[in-house]
């Protein structure tokens, strides 16, 4: 199979799984709303039908405008974002960031790089998986925060997708990023309240940080 027949065989097998995934969400906020399906249908002028179809992502052809519309009727708003296919350390101040980081916790923790996320389809990865005892820890790596809110909030669900509880974000400690995250900490706080000290203290002892942490380096 040839490089763009593969790219195209993983943008299905990656729409399918998405479609699978908002339709269950879908569904499941409309039965805790105690919404039927002819209701939330009659709300955005579709049939019952076609609402049971998306909600077990049977509609291979829905638009992101319908999707949204029917999201909204069960009380939820459509997010949408986008994620490098292929390699995540792309760069070399990215790897040196690791680097120092990984100088600074100390040889104790065990390491694994470009970790996949285990769905079929999905190129994305973890930048690195660190272990000590029982102890679980994604790192990832910015060296620059264009948008603090989309690309933390992204980090969030790539590990959501990997099943790791816990997040710790290493960025390079530049002027501009301090900047750019001082401005969004206020909806940051409460997925990563955890500073520097805190997350690094931790690792020193060789304890999982309590809550997921961003580390300036």
């Amino acid at each position: 199979m040839g490089a763009r027949s593969q790219s195209r065989s993983r943008a299905a097998a990656r729409t399918t799984e998405l479609l699978r995934r908002i339709g269950t969400e879908i569904r499941t906020n409309r039965v805790a709303a105690s919404l039927t399906l002819v209701r939330v249908g009659a709300a955005i002028g579709r049939s019952a039908a076609w609402v049971s179809r998306v909600e077990r992502g049977l509609m291979p052809s829905v638009s992101v405008t319908e999707l949204s519309q029917l999201a909204a009727a069960v009380g939820l708003r459509l997010w949408l974002n986008t994620f490098p296919d292929g390699p995540s350390l792309r760069d070399g101040p990215q790897v040196q960031l690791l680097q120092r980081f990984r100088a600074r916790i100390g040889a104790t923790w065990s390491w694994a790089l470009e970790v996949p996320i285990p769905v079929a389809g999905d190129a994305r990865a973890a930048d690195a998986v660190i272990r000590l005892g029982q102890a679980v820890v994604m790192i990832e790596a910015i060296t620059r925060l264009a948008d603090a809110q989309a690309q933390l909030r992204a980090i969030a669900i790539k590990a959501r997708d990997m099943g790791i509880s816990r997040v710790v974000i290493v960025v390079a400690a530049t002027h501009t990023n301090r900047s750019a995250l001082r401005a969004a900490q206020p909806l940051l706080l409460d997925q990563f309240p955890l500073g520097t000290k805190a997350t690094m203290r931790a690792f020193a002892e060789g304890w999982e940080p309590a809550a997921n942490g961003i580390v300036f380096i």
